[in-house]
């Protein structure tokens, strides 16, 4: 495995800094979001329960489980959908509203004791990952910057479903960590159903990862193959994660069996989604104004899923050049160290963003060169957030949706910090 820096590092030399500390510190700055955002929205006025038009479809949807009414949401003439969103998140708030009533502060609380959390599970990712003192000091370093990373702390704070995806996301990649270093079948058995159980979650939370799971399973059991002929561990793994998914996602399967008379795994949303990013007038940000044209809105939701999907694909195959132009102009927005959706831009916010991101998002790809030979860096710690570049390199992209793959790929941008640090102390020694 390539060398990480250790003790001899610059930053080696300063007091080392406490995994307690960093949590503290998460939590404290993630309340104070909460209770910032609250504030910004009551003094809007008006019914809004979030800064984001989205947040309003999940706390309707909340409503509805808590108060035992049909999960739907009504819009564009009046039209039923039943399928629009998972579960996952409306499944929070409403646990929320149950327990800490209707105010949206309570669910912002919850969300920043998740986020704190996250500091926590970061840790426990980098040090199941980078072995040895070099990984501990690492791990620290990547849970410090979890803990104060602006975008991190300000999505706590919002009703959007990566405040729990997030928290999900890191339970799996710490599972799967686990299991990487297992060998045996029965040491294999509680990390790979713990595996199979976040996932299940985290794909009722956020739909669009669904692919990511079986992928880095699958780069897991074949690595497991090739080094060490550990074929029937990988095997069981596989098998034990898989029935914990099911478990997770088989009520969501059989309502949607009951409601549609066919199987729909996740949501009956991609048309949209990916028409959004694949249409004649698409910029690669979203604008969804085309669920209003008389063709579209009062197609029932499978008639206007399928539809929109046909559409989609259409417009790739007549207009390739212009297709692959829009990936990269969505790749774009992805990577882009400022906000870029409309109504947060601002040119003290783009300044600001823009010297805290880039030189961020330099030091994740130094991390990430630093240990580009080990398999287990490029899934666990890279994984996440490549694989969402390419999901949105199809579909509207924004910035927003890099923030859960980042949350991994701090333990990268702790490497890179703590090689910088390295290079600094031997230029020092030898000057």
């Amino acid at each position: 495995m390539p060398r990480t820096p250790g003790r001899t590092s610059l930053l080696g030399r300063l007091p080392a800094p406490s995994l307690g500390l960093a949590v503290e510190a998460g939590l404290l700055l993630r309340v104070a979001a909460a209770d910032l955002v609250e504030w910004r929205v009551r003094r809007g006025g008006g019914n809004r329960v979030c800064l984001l038009p989205d947040a309003e479809g999940y706390w309707k949807l909340a409503q509805t489980i808590r108060d035992g009414e049909i999960f739907q949401i009504v819009e564009w003439g009046d039209i039923p959908h039943f399928a629009l969103r998972t579960p996952g998140y409306p499944l929070f708030l409403a646990a929320c509203r149950t327990v800490l009533g209707d105010r949206p502060l309570g669910a912002r609380l919850v969300q920043a004791g998740l986020g704190a959390a996250c500091v926590w599970l970061v840790y426990r990712l980098t040090r199941s990952v980078i072995d040895g003192e070099a990984g501990r000091r690492t791990a620290v370093v990547a849970a410090m910057l979890t803990a104060v990373h602006p975008y991190f702390v300000i999505m706590s704070a919002l009703l959007l479903s990566e405040a729990v995806f997030t928290p999900l996301l890191l339970a799996f990649l710490w599972a799967l960590a686990v299991l990487w270093k297992r060998g045996d079948v029965r040491s294999s058995l509680a990390p790979g159903l713990g595996a199979g159980l976040a996932a299940g979650a985290a794909t009722l939370t956020r739909p669009s990862c669904v692919l990511f799971f079986p992928a880095a399973m699958g780069a897991w059991a074949v690595h497991q193959a090739v080094a060490r002929r550990a074929v029937r561990p990988a095997a069981v793994g596989v098998l034990v994660a898989a029935a914990g998914f099911a478990a997770v996602m088989g009520p969501w399967w059989v309502r949607n069996q009951r409601v549609y008379g066919e199987f729909v795994p996740t949501a009956l949303w991609m048309g949209a989604s990916l028409y959004d990013g694949l249409n004649p007038n698409a910029t690669g940000a979203s604008d969804m104004r085309f669920l209003k044209d008389p063709d579209v809105w009062p197609l029932g939701e499978q008639d206007q899923d399928a539809l929109l999907k046909r559409r989609a694909f259409a417009f790739v195959r007549d207009q390739p050049a212009r297709a692959a132009w829009l990936a990269l102009v969505k790749l774009g927005r992805y990577w882009s160290p400022w906000p870029n959706a409309e109504g947060v831009r601002s040119l003290w916010l783009t300044v600001a963003a823009g010297l805290t991101m880039t030189p961020l998002l330099a030091l994740t790809a130094l991390g990430l060169w630093t240990l580009r030979r080990d398999p287990r860096t490029w899934v666990l710690l890279a994984g996440p957030i490549l694989y969402f570049g390419m999901v949105h390199a199809a579909f509207a992209s924004s910035m927003r949706y890099r923030t859960p793959g980042e949350v991994p790929a701090m333990g990268l941008a702790a490497v890179g910090i703590l090689r910088v640090g390295d290079r600094a102390s031997r230029r020092a020694a030898t000057g």
